[in-house]
């Protein structure tokens, strides 16, 4: 698929802010089943910005400005290529052993309740990925996805026992129960390009991914159920939500900021003839 975006990030400030310092993944990493054409990133007023990539090979802009302001805009857009691929990752530099993602951290820790669904799940499997299919469906079943974003999501354990979250908290409960049963997982944060998926799961996506022995790195949706299409635009991986977060920051200052994202989405696909050439 061939996909035309446009990203945009609004934040008002309800008094002007002395001076603010915010760190933004969003731009695409690319790998055998994701290619960024043409990829962009501004900010509205003027304000500096650096490129560099953090820990875990992402993208990441840090934007700094003196103030006052009352206003932040952020852009960001560009031309892609995608390709289904079953949600399987291939072709991007991977720089940490496998055991770091089996660490938990306080969004994927679990508790009582999660080790019993965990067990109670997955039966006689045992097919790697299978087992990780059954865990996807499982949740699916006991969890409702509820569409748009939370400013912050809660822990996987809270989640679970409400049994609703967004697209990221439900990512953070299968993280959790991954790692579990010894399997690395991580956090990923993107945009779902599909023509419905856009008010479904938000101007932001989250959604997980598992080391499945012998594939390596797959994908695994569960606010839609399914493994990442080329709908999927991966933008950024972490241990938790927190390390592939889209934007974070902090402003000088007592006033309460609002943001509103949205994004854009024009695509085209391949007709099978091109497919196979």
């Amino acid at each position: 698929m061939r996909a035309f975006i446009q990203y945009h990030l609004q934040i008002d400030f309800s008094e002007p802010v002395r001076a603010l310092t915010h760190v933004l993944r969003l731009t695409p990493r690319d790998f055998d089943s994701q290619h960024a054409q043409d990829w962009s990133i501004g900010v509205d007023p003027d304000a500096r910005m650096r490129c560099s990539k953090d820990t875990f090979g992402n993208i990441a802009h840090r934007c700094s400005h003196d103030g006052p302001l009352e206003r932040l805009t952020f852009f960001a857009g560009g031309e892609i290529e995608t390709r289904d691929a079953a949600g399987v990752v291939r072709g991007q530099n991977e720089t940490f052993p496998l055991d770091v993602f089996l660490r938990d951290l306080e969004g994927t820790r679990a508790d009582a309740k999660l080790h019993e669904f965990v067990h109670d799940s997955l039966g006689a499997e045992a097919d790697p990925l299978a087992r990780m299919h059954l865990l996807m469906d499982a949740l699916a079943k006991l969890c409702v996805f509820e569409p748009g974003e939370t400013p912050a999501p809660r822990p996987a354990a809270e989640v679970f026992k409400a049994g609703k979250g967004s697209a990221r908290e439900l990512a953070q409960v299968f993280i959790a129960c991954a790692r579990l049963l010894n399997v690395p997982a991580r956090f990923i944060s993107g945009f779902f390009l599909g023509a419905e998926g856009v008010g479904e799961a938000g101007a932001h996506h989250g959604w997980a991914e598992a080391f499945v022995e012998p594939i390596g790195w797959i994908g695994f949706d569960c606010a839609l159920g399914i493994c990442p299409r080329d709908e999927h635009l991966r933008i950024a991986q972490g241990l938790d939500y927190y390390g592939a977060a889209p934007r974070r920051g902090a402003a000088f200052g007592f006033a309460k900021e609002q943001a509103a994202a949205r994004v854009n989405v024009d695509y085209v696909r391949q007709a099978s003839w091109q497919v196979q050439q």
